[in-house]
């Protein structure tokens, strides 16, 4: 006969526990719910979004770069740049200079020709009509002689002259026109005139000799177009012609770039709607719309005509709306990208900018070697624009392209954010788990007891407590990683698509969200459990009958002052409960750590817009294209207050993070960048914000790079100029110059407290002024603001829910003592004043720790996520701010002490009654 296993009885202890004590573990369940859930919902939609804009830019066919000519190409040159070809330059110069030189100098020979044989035609007739006269005169005066008659010279000579200009106007008149021609013809075929003529051409081949080799020279340093390692780059062109032009709305006006509907290059992706199909309708972007309030089916004005929105798009080359490359910040509400239909473009009356996009034949395998692909594409189009006279009006490759780049480098920082988060989620989650188990096996010694009495043993017992805390973690991580995948997920997509103009995506699972959301949580619940378990389990069945668990001997109570009764019990209740009181206020501290993080940062915002003009050394900053006009003249403004400077970006590389840092060079005794000592050699000034970020020091040596090429420059910090606005570096110009290797007259711009004039749009790459510098907070607010207020309220959701389940574990610690009192005669609501004035007294105390040291723990975090980015940012809270954490934090506690005093209620009397010590 077949024995039947005996069922390990535990196991029906299980479910009652899970019942009986559900309470508590819907708590903890919902903590991890909404923690796990939140940073699961974090990776899962950076790593779905960077994955999904990673794929749409092969789907979409991202351009490799971009140029802008100033008038169409012809097909011979965009075969001849498509197979990378330098045109030689320097010939065609020559060539086109020679020919010039030619038709110059024979134009001015033949010029000259006319006049030189006029004269000399007229002066032979003359000559002719004064040998006549001559001979007419001396037949005369032999005549006078024979009659006697004496003719002085003078009288000779006057009848001469007499006659000449009695016969030489009619003498010119009937020989000028045959002898002029005669003449013309026989100096026009004379060696005379070739020798003439080669001489001249010989000395004006010389003046363009010279002039094209110096202008040459200066183009070949700047662009590189005598690079002996130069190689021909296969790519292929597609036209991408736009127009510049204004949009009005009913609630906005601003500017908006006009493309014509393409599917071979920097495709798009539609968001709601359908592509215009007539020439009165267009496709604007989804973000811009968004932000100005303009949906599918409305009018907007372009160009002051009239278009119907037919679709809400995001253009894969447009994921940050940059209208110059050389913006400081995009600007999704002021700039818009549109699309229409060949005819549309037709419509939009506005200049088209001829903007070409390419793709490389054979990908580069990272950005140096696209620095360079790029670099021998731009020589070849230069050396062929100009054999064609035609201007660059731009030229962008990719690997720069901000407006592709920034929103993924963006998404991709956000993962630093994530992980501050969950290293701090772990550490609270040690705590709680650790205090839970302790309170657990307290409350359940006599059961242990009796247990191991019976004949239980240790591992059965460890094994059976270790079963429901990692039970209801694995459960409550599933749920988390369920609400990551979806509700979270959608949250934190929702904030990108705020910010960026963004493709449409698709969620892809992520290993690295579930190994630390859910792999780590439940690793860590079993290991502080077991830790715990194993500490508690090792004492005798005896004294856990006894609940006697603590390996010291008991202690003298401490003798309390003679207050009354009341008093001393609040006391005895604070003394008795400090370990637990200890992890609440570590628990309201984590708390408050994510509300100084979702208070300060709006209040950082708004700090730094307030005090944004004060952060900038000149109101007014001018960078230009060049140092020179068409003419070949020093750019100059009318401005006389303007200063010259001369500004680069390099990069400072700490560990495995490289910074780009803003290098000025500045004129002596600036008026705008004051109370600079002198500088020799390589010393420099460094901002407080560069100084403060990496903790560098007067007397220190830093090195910064070339972001693209492999040089590197030695600095040492001479002293640190108070500037907030950038991590920035100051030298003197002529050290800028020296260092980098440039002109002594070179410089890229101009500062002023006033507007900058007199110098052509043409020249300007970028002004930078107070609003340039507060679009970027307009920016971060417009995309963070509402993503901070939710996490206000997730905040004080998990603040209820931490405090509930610490009250809890207090009240429950308790329920002798408390149902003893019952006994006494006190009320419900004395008692309930009894241990909830106490705890009370802790929750207010702890707000305030939590709030000072969540402040400066947000201070270290802060820092710790800014070093993974571009840039500084003081974070501050406000008084207000400060007074906002307090109240979010009590009214957290206000509503547990509802679900508190409901559970001091249902202690019977009989709990003191059962336990007999």
């Amino acid at each position: 006969m077949k024995t039947k296993k005996i069922k390990n009885p535990l196991i029906k202890r299980i479910p009652k526990e899970l019942i009986g004590d559900w309470r508590k573990y819907l708590v903890i369940a919902l903590f991890l719910i909404l923690t796990i859930g939140f940073i699961s919902g974090m990776y899962v939609a950076n790593n779905s979004m960077l994955t999904s804009a990673e794929k749409k830019k092969t789907d979409y066919i991202l351009e490799d770069g971009n140029f802008e000519i100033s008038e169409k190409l012809d097909e011979d040159t965009i075969k001849a740049l498509e197979a990378g070809e330098k045109a030689d330059m320097k010939q065609y110069f020559l060539d086109k200079g020679h020919e010039e030189a030619d038709k110059e100098v024979k134009k001015a020979v033949d010029d000259a020709v006319p006049e030189k044989i006029e004269e000399a035609v007229k002066k032979g007739i003359e000559e002719n009509v004064r040998t006549m006269a001559s001979e007419g005169v001396e037949a005369q005066i032999v005549q006078y002689e024979a009659a006697g008659m004496t003719v002085s010279d003078e009288e000779k000579e006057s009848m001469i002259q007499n006659i000449v200009d009695e016969n030489l106007q009619p003498a010119i008149d009937e020989y000028y026109e045959d002898a002029y021609k005669e003449a013309y013809d026989e100096f026009m075929s004379s060696k005379d005139y070739e020798k003439a003529l080669d001489e001249a051409k010989k000395e004006a081949y010389k003046e363009v000799d010279k002039e094209v080799e110096k202008e040459y020279k200066k183009a070949a340093e700047k662009y590189d177009l005598d690079n002996p390692d130069y190689k021909a780059v296969p790519i292929k062109i597609y036209e991408n012609f736009y127009k510049d032009t204004t949009e009005e709305s009913s609630k906005n006006s601003g500017k908006i770039r006009v493309f014509m509907d393409r599917t071979n290059i920097d495709l798009y992706s539609i968001h709601q709607g359908r592509m215009p199909e007539n020439d009165h309708e267009i496709a604007i972007d989804r973000i811009h719309a968004d932000n100005v309030g303009v949906k599918v089916g409305d009018t907007i004005k372009v160009n002051d005509k009239d278009f119907k929105v037919t679709a809400l798009v995001a253009l894969v080359n447009y994921s940050t709306l940059y209208e110059k490359p050389t913006d400081s910040m995009f600007d999704a509400t002021y700039f818009d990208v549109a699309i229409v239909s060949a005819e549309g473009f037709k419509r939009v009356d506005s200049n088209i900018h001829y903007n070409y996009a390419w793709l490389y034949k054979d990908k580069p395998a990272d950005d140096i070697e696209e620095k360079t692909l790029s670099e021998n594409v731009l020589a070849a189009l230069i050396s062929q624009t100009a054999v064609n006279e035609q201007d660059i009006e731009g030229f962008l490759p990719n690997y720069i392209n901000q407006a592709i780049h920034f929103a993924t480098n963006d998404m991709g920082r956000d993962k630093v954010l994530a992980s501050i988060l969950l290293y701090i989620l772990i550490a609270v989650l040690a705590f709680v788990f650790a205090i839970t188990i302790s309170t657990t096996i307290t409350k359940e010694a006599s059961v242990i007891g009796t247990l191991r009495a019976s004949g239980y043993s240790r591992t059965e017992l460890l094994i059976h407590y270790m079963t429901m805390p990692v039970f209801v973690t694995f459960i409550s991580a599933i749920i988390g990683n369920v609400l990551g995948y979806t509700f979270f997920k959608k949250t934190v997509i929702n904030m990108y698509y705020n910010s960026y103009s963004l493709p449409t995506y698709e969620t892809y699972w992520t290993s690295e969200a579930f190994y630390k959301t859910t792999v780590i949580p439940v690793i860590l619940m079993f290991l502080v459990n077991l830790f715990q378990l194993v500490r508690m389990l090792k004492f005798s069945p005896l004294k856990f009958l006894r609940h006697d668990l603590k390996k010291s001997r008991k202690k003298k109570a401490l003798r309390l002052p003679k207050w009354n009764f009341i008093n001393r019990f609040r006391t005895r209740i604070l003394i008795q409960n400090i370990p637990n009181y200890i992890v609440l206020l570590l628990g309201i501290g984590f708390v408050m750590l994510m509300l100084a993080m979702a208070v300060g940062f709006p209040d950082s915002l708004k700090i730094y817009q307030q005090n944004v003009a004060d952060m900038m050394f000149a109101k007014y900053q001018v960078v230009l294209t060049g140092t020179e006009d068409e003419d070949e003249k020093p750019i100059e403004t009318t401005t006389k207050s303007a200063e010259k400077f001369a500004m680069r970006s390099l990069e400072y590389a700490k560990s495995d993070h490289k910074e780009s840092i803003a290098v000025y060079g500045i004129e002596p005794d600036s008026r705008y960048i004051k109370g600079l000592q002198k500088m020799t050699g390589n010393e420099v000034y460094i901002s407080n914000t560069f100084a403060e970020k990496y903790g560098l020091n007067e007397g220190d040596t830093f090195r910064l790079d070339e972001k693209y090429d492999n040089l590197s420059y030695d600095f040492k910090v001479k002293g640190i100029y108070d500037y907030s606005g950038s991590l920035t570096v100051f030298l003197p110009i002529d050290n800028y110059r020296e260092t980098f290797d440039e002109d002594d007259d070179y410089f890229t711009g101009f500062m002023a407290d006033e507007e900058i004039k007199g110098i052509d749009d043409e020249y300007i790459a970028t002004t930078i002024t107070e609003d340039d510098v507060l679009k970027i907070s307009r920016q971060l607010d417009h995309s963070m603001g509402s993503y901070m207020r939710y996490f206000q309220y997730v905040c004080v959701i998990l603040s209820a829910v931490l405090i509930y389940l610490l009250t809890k574990i207090i009240i429950e610690k308790n329920e002798n003592p408390i149902s003893m009192v019952k006994i006494l005669g006190y009320e419900n609501k004395e008692i309930s004043s009894l241990y909830m004035t106490s705890t009370t007294l802790v929750v207010i105390l702890s707000c305030i720790v939590g709030i000072v040291a969540g402040y400066y723990a947000m201070n270290v975090f802060f820092k710790l996520y800014l070093m993974q980015m571009e840039g500084w940012f003081k974070f501050v809270i406000t008084p207000m701010g400060f007074v906002k954490m307090f109240v979010f934090g009590f009214v957290s506690y206000l509503i547990v002490m509802f679900f508190d005093y409901n559970r001091i209620k249902k202690i019977p009397m009989d709990e003191a009654l059962k336990r007999v010590e």
